[in-house]
């Protein structure tokens, strides 16, 4: 194996068994919790956005609170600000506030009124859940069109708001908020409070696109969860509404008309409501250096603004995932086996700068988001992993370095039958690695139809077969004295004459044609044995042969060599082979080889000249009249060593 293929070979192992380290790892809380973080991070410092001037939070907040000096905030001081609210003319108005329970009969009506003349308030329900029950508005506040449902309208003509919508947040098992619902999968199925406005806002419906996304405005919104249709909050910003003070709307330090063509959210953000959630923006240290969490109206916000401004964000898919951490894990250990160390690490530090950096700019401009921790923890893992191979390779190199004197044993006896091998040893003063020209015959073989034998079964049924037929043909070389010097996907490259001749061209060439004609005869033995198995196709093979000077040597690099042949016999011999598709012939062999094989009795048939690729000059070529029936006796393991 060469050098640079065999760091690929084994980058890619060292890669996958990172990789795979890394995907075990996912499923830890530990390794959950970090990658969150690394999310938060990257909207903190590369998504966050400034105020939406289209969407208002009307706030009971502290400072609100500190003037009221009440708990919970009187229902009549809501419906102030609601008919404050009501005369800017906004498009809707949305109730962050629960109107579940019963207050004054005077306070209670002063709302049903106020929510009647108003027209388009929305108001908060929640879901039940396995330990609470169902909170809706009062009947005084909403009559819904279907007392089954969470969310939904308001009958026509009678007095209180425009609809209802669940409020619920999604909390992820650490804890924080990251979605926000879509649809509720009730009896009958409910749209969530930032739907309902939105749709409200823009007259426009969200609608289910497919099993991954849902459409609104000619906006994707990719599911986070298609099980419970939530959806990732991507317009994040530490007041995604303008934010207003109840208490200056209640002084007329605002005029109402702001309002005007506006989305309007009432809620309350104040410590005592304790309507406040762990988000993203908890990881940024606020002006104070202290970490605040973010009240339910702002969440609501925001997830209404991704909505409206088509900003949902978007998790890459997990092939994408698993792909990004294959793909930088094997970069990195090429980065590692390729290179010197200290440029090795240098060039890994780089690739971990890039994969944080090119995740963290996706997400700025376009919200999609490609989780980086995993990656860069496989890089890592590519460290020590690298380390350990080179610290074996090396020992297996000095191993190596001890064994040298028998290279040449060990080399051959793998080519070539024992019995040529032990020759080869026995005449070893006669070999020559260094490189020289010889007189040889080369023989090139190829199973016919490969791609179609092959097509409809499985890697391991192809394997089974091709195995069989390799061993059967090796069986053949062997016994006719030739050197099978590489396996070429299905087909063969068998020199006669090399690396010791049988004593004369001649010889090795008739070798080489007895051989090919044993090789015919043995496939259709392997036909007929496995005719009854339809996992083993029928087999033809064609044989390619030509005889004439080459270079024989050692070839390769300083730490990799092998025996071989080149030059212009060899490329002859294989453009011979693929000749006998338009020949309709199993076997073909040049002039030369004809020449050497002088007066022996074989049924040579002249096809006249032939076009070969690469060649000016037609070249003679010759087949034998009945491959089939041609037999020729086997040589003795005497001839098949002294070849």
């Amino acid at each position: 194996m060469r050098p640079a293929i065999q760091r690929l070979y084994f980058g890619i192992i060292l890669a996958a068994v990172a990789s795979s380290a890394v995907l075990f790892l996912r499923r830890a809380p530990a390794f959950q919790d970090t990658d969150h973080f690394t999310y938060d991070f990257t909207i903190d410092h590369g998504g966050l956005l400034r105020s939406s001037p289209q969407i208002f939070f009307v706030d009971f907040d502290e400072p609100t609170f500190d003037h009221i000096r009440q708990y919970p905030i009187p229902r009549s001081t809501i419906a102030d600000v609601i008919q404050r609210v009501a005369a800017g003319q906004p498009r809707v108005i949305g109730l962050d506030v629960f109107l579940s329970e019963p207050r004054s009969a005077a306070d209670d009506l002063r709302m049903q009124q106020v929510l009647t003349q108003a027209g388009n308030v929305v108001l908060a329900s929640q879901a039940a859940t396995a330990s609470l029950p169902a909170v809706h508005p009062l009947p005084l506040f909403c009559q819904p069109e279907d007392p089954r449902a969470d969310s939904g309208y308001c009958k026509d003509g009678t007095p209180g708001a425009l609809g209802y919508a669940l409020v619920d947040m999604p909390i992820e098992p650490d804890g924080f908020v990251r979605d926000f619902n879509l649809f509720s999968s009730g009896d009958p199925p409910s749209v969530s409070f930032p739907v309902f406005l939105a749709q409200q806002f823009t007259g426009k419906s969200i609608e289910p696109k497919n099993r991954n996304a849902a459409s609104f405005l000619s906006h994707d919104v990719p599911y986070h969860s298609r099980e419970l249709s939530t959806a990732l909050i991507g317009a994040w910003a530490p007041h995604p509404a303008t934010h207003i003070s109840a208490w200056d709307l209640m002084t007329g330090k605002l005029a109402p008309s702001v309002f005007h063509d506006k989305l309007v959210l009432i809620g309350q953000s104040n410590d005592a409501a304790r309507d406040t959630f762990f988000t993203p923006l908890f990881r940024l240290a606020g002006p104070d250096g202290l970490r605040e969490r973010m009240g339910g109206t702002d969440i609501l916000a925001a997830a209404i603004r991704s909505l409206l401004d088509g900003k949902t964000a978007r998790l890459a898919p997990e092939w994408m995932q698993i792909a990004f951490i294959l793909l930088t894990a094997c970069t990195a250990t090429w980065f590692l086996l390729a290179f010197e160390l200290g440029h090795g690490v240098a060039r890994l530090l780089a690739l971990m700068a890039v994969s944080f950096a090119a995740p963290t700019v996706l997400y700025a401009r376009t919200h999609f988001w490609l989780p980086y921790l995993a990656p860069e923890l496989a890089m890592l893992l590519t460290v020590p992993l690298a380390l350990g191979l080179q610290f074996v390779q090396e020992k297996l190199a000095s191993r190596e370095a001890r064994a040298q004197r028998e290279q040449l044993m060990g080399l051959f006896s793998s080519y070539v039958d024992p019995a040529v091998a032990e020759t080869i040893w026995s005449r070893r003063n006669e070999l020559s690695l260094g490189g020289e020209e010889h007189i040889a015959t080369v023989m090139f073989t190829d199973i016919r139809g490969f791609t179609a034998l092959s097509s409809g079964q499985t890697p391991a049924q192809v394997l089974t077969w091709l195995n069989r037929y390799l061993t059967a043909m090796d069986e053949v070389i062997r016994a006719h004295g030739g050197f099978l010097n590489k396996f070429i996907g299905d087909g063969l490259m068998i020199i006669f004459g090399l690396p010791l001749s049988s004593g004369s061209p001649q010889q090795d060439a008739r070798r080489a044609i007895d051989c090919a004609m044993a090789m015919i005869q043995r496939v259709d033995v392997l036909n007929r044995e496995h005719s009854e198995d339809p996992t083993q196709p029928a087999l033809r093979i064609g044989v390619g042969i030509h005889s004439g000077r080459l270079m024989a040597g050692s070839i390769g690099s300083a730490s990799r060599q092998e025996y071989s042949v080149i030059g212009a016999t060899v490329n002859l011999a294989s453009r011979l082979e693929s000749l006998n598709k338009p020949f309709k012939t199993e076997i073909l062999f040049s002039e030369e080889t004809r020449e050497l094989l002088g007066g022996a009795d074989y049924p040579i048939e002249p096809l006249g000249p032939a076009k070969v690729a690469g060649l000016e000059e037609p070249v003679p070529v010759f087949t034998l009249r009945t491959t089939a029936a041609a037999t020729t006796a086997q040589p003795s393991a005497t001839e098949a060593a002294a070849s």
